[in-house]
């Protein structure tokens, strides 16, 4: 008696997955980073403080990881047992899987969580979208050689359980592919049934048989079918306008066809194709074609000081280092990333024009003949600490009446979170360092602006990640607006003539610090 055998694949996917370091092993990479802060009602009763655990956060970024920029704060106020019901961390999760945030810190482990099994799930999902978790005061920093290497031994208490979820996953995910189901997001241009099957979108399926078509005949690039997308009033699934890298990876899905994927190999599909595949095959062959020629020259690697903290003076996100043979930019690239709301979209500034605006701010520093002593006397004032211990008490008062005000309906999401900013900023400004720590910062602030001119591009980088958690650019002026130090040198960053405190941690460029560049 004959019994009929599995489907067995068909091909290879396209797109070939690449090969990519775990996220612990780029260690000098700049991140994004969010805090995340908790504390149950009981915990809450007996005093425990999230504002407590941001400030550690906050001074292991300053002092561990200078080079990461903080994106937000996320707070919850719920029980660590299980992560699924904290509506502050799912939030959080929802950036990570955007991209938005590549690296994550708490205070300690179990404020991310008290199961062993979440902390287990969630290290491996991390560690496939290279993002990164630390903890401020814990021996399981992640962020370490060490700190993984001590993780790992408390893996191995719950490795049979993951292993055994993996297993069932990828039985799952293989049962869906063999009857020709899709296991992912729904692609663009089909949507699923009411009976959970997947159907042709008319509107986006029209568009996107004719952009390969286009493609194929040589008659439109990545970025012409981008545009024509976008003047159809059409968007990527996650809501996003279409940029050149997005139609690239659509044009190269072979689910368009007809087929589905598992682990590279591909399956015969139960949906409608939309394309035929030799129409693929023409597209895929017209992309070969116009690969560009390997290049002859070895560039000359550039050192940008100011990578991963230069930010966008006007829709806040950050700039992109980038360069060729003969020039250097910061450029802003929300087209790129599928944001269409910044007027300044595309525009770059040659880099050596606001470095050049941040090096003559660095060499401005002129602090008091006796700072130390007139520092000393400001760490030292227990009135004045006193008086900033009920300063912080009541703004966090503050901030825990406008979370109940927001819960009611009694304001809009727009006025809280223009509240928390101001009240953060002001927490953020009411921060007294230690007397050895903030001489120590003192030294080496003093220190900097004689040696600027001495140093190499590297050492010079690596100063003003030390430095500053973040630089506003203005595109349009080609100046630098704001500088954001961190913590550790907020007090030192009013001493110098070229820059206007203005609050939290946050100071405005004066004018005259304008170089001319382009």
């Amino acid at each position: 008696m004959s019994s009929k055998s599995a489907p067995q694949p068909i091909g290879k996917a396209t797109r070939l997955r690449k090969l990519k370091l775990s996220p612990y092993e780029e260690t000098e990479k700049p991140r994004r980073v969010a805090i995340y802060v908790r504390v149950s009602k009981e915990e809450q009763a007996e005093g425990q403080s999230l504002a407590e655990q941001e400030r550690r956060c906050r001074a292991y970024l300053a002092r561990e990881k200078p080079h990461w920029s903080i994106v937000g704060v996320y707070e919850d106020q719920h029980s660590g047992k299980t992560a699924t019901g904290r509506g502050n961390f799912r939030k959080m999760l929802k950036l990570v899987d955007e991209g938005q945030i590549d690296a994550i810190v708490c205070h300690h482990l179990d404020r991310f969580s008290r199961s062993l099994h979440d902390i287990m799930v969630y290290f491996r999902q991390f560690e496939e979208q290279g993002v990164v978790l630390a903890f401020a005061e814990d021996r399981f920093d992640f962020s370490t050689p060490e700190g993984i290497l001590q993780f790992h031994v408390l893996a191995v208490f719950a490795d049979w359980y993951i292993q055994n979820l993996a297993r069932e996953v990828r039985k799952g995910k293989l049962g869906r592919v063999l009857k020709g189901e899709h296991n992912n997001q729904v692609p663009f241009g089909y949507v699923r049934n009411e009976q959970g099957k997947l159907e042709i979108v008319p509107e986006e399926g029209e568009a996107l048989r004719e952009a390969f078509e286009r493609y194929a005949s040589g008659v439109a690039t990545d970025r012409q079918i981008a545009e024509m997308f976008t003047q159809r009033g059409l968007r990527t699934r996650s809501g996003k306008i279409w940029s050149k890298d997005g139609v690239r990876d659509l044009l190269q899905n072979d689910f368009y066809y007809g087929v589905v994927e598992y682990r590279t190999d591909l399956y015969p599909g139960n949906h409608p194709p939309l394309i035929s595949k030799e129409l693929f095959d023409q597209a895929l062959a017209m992309r070969h074609k116009r690969r560009p020629a390997p290049r002859t020259y070895s560039a000359t690697l550039r050192t940008y000081l100011l990578n991963g903290i230069a930010y966008c003076a006007t829709c806040g996100r950050s700039l992109r280092a980038q360069g060729s043979r003969n020039y250097q930019y910061y450029r802003e690239v929300s087209h790129l990333r599928g944001y269409d709301d910044c007027p300044h979209a595309g525009e770059g500034v040659q880099s050596h024009v606001i470095e050049d605006q941040v090096a003559k701010v660095f060499q401005a520093f002129q602090l008091p003949e006796d700072w130390q002593k007139e520092l000393r006397l400001a760490l030292s004032n227990e009135d004045e600490r006193k008086q900033i211990q009920v300063q912080r008490r009541s703004l966090e008062a503050q901030k825990t009446r406008y979370v109940e005000m927001y819960a009611a309906g009694d304001i809009t999401r727009e006025q809280y979170d223009q509240h928390r900013n101001t009240i953060m900023q002001e927490l953020n400004r009411l921060v007294v360092p230690s007397p050895d720590r903030a001489l120590n910062v003192g030294d080496q602030v003093d220190g900097f602006r004689h040696v600027w001119p001495l140093a190499t591009p590297e050492e010079r980088r690596e100063i003003c990640r030390l430095m500053l958690e973040r630089v506003d650019v203005d595109l349009g002026t080609k100046q630098i607006t704001r500088m954001y130090p961190h913590e550790d040198f907020v007090w030192f960053f009013q001493h110098n003539p070229l820059l206007e405190y203005e609050d939290g941690a946050t100071f405005r460029v004066r004018p005259e610090v304008v170089v001319t560049g382009e």
